[in-house]
């Protein structure tokens, strides 16, 4: 499967989940010199390899593809610009985590996924979409960052891989629901800071097993 084909997929995926609606959030891939990016105004889930615009990283130019770019592709081009460990960046406007986090309470991890998967986390307040103080203000973030909560806009979720930022769309979005459903039954019970250390310094140990055994 190409970049774009993968693309693609995890697009489906995407709105398969519910984490966009209509023509929202954007997904992209460092294939290279190039960064594939979903063209403005499609669903994630209606549109084909051929669609997707391919920029240029090192100065924005668009070299292939019909269509514009979505709207924030200055946004993900600064991530990359700054991460070269970043091969891939899905903005997505979860419903659930963006309602909590765009009501002045905090999401916060009550689950062991949200320490291991989600990486570094932190959260941006509001900026108007689309314009260069929001790309500024993303790629500064995701500097440090590779789970970024945006206030009244959405999530972003950076990855090596389509997997991984995949996965961190959807566990946000799960830990979410949970922080709602403990919230209307009782009080929701967060990892302390130490539960977290623990969980961090178990994930390395599993990590570094793993390499030494390839």
């Amino acid at each position: 499967m190409t970049i774009k084909e993968e693309l693609i997929a995890y697009g489906i995926k995407i709105a398969t989940a519910g984490l966009v609606a209509g023509a929202g959030g954007n997904t992209s891939a460092r294939d290279g010199d190039i960064i594939w990016m979903k063209p403005s105004g499609f669903a994630m889930d209606d549109i084909t390899p051929d669609d997707l615009c391919g920029l240029s990283l090192a100065d924005g130019t668009q070299v292939y593809g019909p269509h514009k770019p979505t709207s924030e592709y200055n946004m993900h081009l600064g991530i990359y610009r700054n991460r070269p460990d970043v091969q891939v960046v899905f903005h997505t406007h979860s419903p659930w985590a963006s309602g909590i986090f765009s009501s002045g309470a905090e999401l916060k991890p009550m689950f062991a996924e949200f320490v291991c998967d989600l990486g570094r986390v932190s959260t941006i307040p509001y900026v108007t979409p689309t314009t260069d103080d929001l790309a500024n203000a993303v790629a500064e973030a995701c500097k440090t960052t590779d789970t970024l909560f945006m206030v009244n806009h959405g999530m972003l979720a950076t990855g090596a891989n389509m997997k991984q930022a995949y996965y961190r769309c959807v566990v946000v979005e799960d830990a979410a629901k949970s922080m709602i459903a403990a919230a209307i039954v009782g009080k929701p019970q967060f990892l302390t800071a130490q539960q977290q250390a623990d969980l961090i310094a178990l994930d390395a140990v599993k990590h570094r097993v793993k390499t030494m055994s390839k």
